[in-house]
């Protein structure tokens, strides 16, 4: 898949992002950065589309208000478990893997946030018409 105008503008500012609070990162990394980021956004946003998106629940905390939650995806037959904590932001969850709420499915709530912070507009991501539900681990 292509990598969208929207994608590559996430895929921009995460890659600035990651060189204003990095040590090891410059500005000369911005292209190479943004490149991997694009496509690996694109990677993800395939895989959302057509059913090779994962997430489980790893733990519930005592109160039932927040869960540690893992989510990955289907890409050449391989698992890839997302643990860069910019795609996570976008999901909704923090970089530990933690997410809050309650009374509702969190693995549900992750994903959408992730397939709509994918889209550039609410119109674009039709996402009723356009997506599966998550699998499981």
């Amino acid at each position: 898949m292509k990598a969208t105008k929207h994608i590559l503008k996430l895929a921009e500012s995460m890659a600035k992002e990651t060189i204003k609070s990095s040590d090891y990162w410059t500005q000369k990394d911005l292209t190479h950065l943004k490149k991997w980021n694009s496509e690996e956004l694109s990677r993800i946003k395939n895989a959302l589309l057509n059913g090779r998106f994962y997430a489980s629940v790893e733990s519930v905390s005592n109160s039932g208000m927040s869960r540690v939650i893992k989510i990955g995806y289907i890409y050449q037959n391989k698992q890839h478990i997302i643990r860069d904590e910019k795609i996570l932001k976008l999901a909704g969850i923090s970089k530990n893997g933690r997410i809050s709420g309650g009374g509702m499915d969190m693995l549900f709530h992750a994903q959408y946030n992730l397939f709509m912070s994918l889209h550039r507009s609410y119109k674009e991501a039709h996402y009723q018409k356009r997506m599966s539900t998550y699998n499981q681990f």
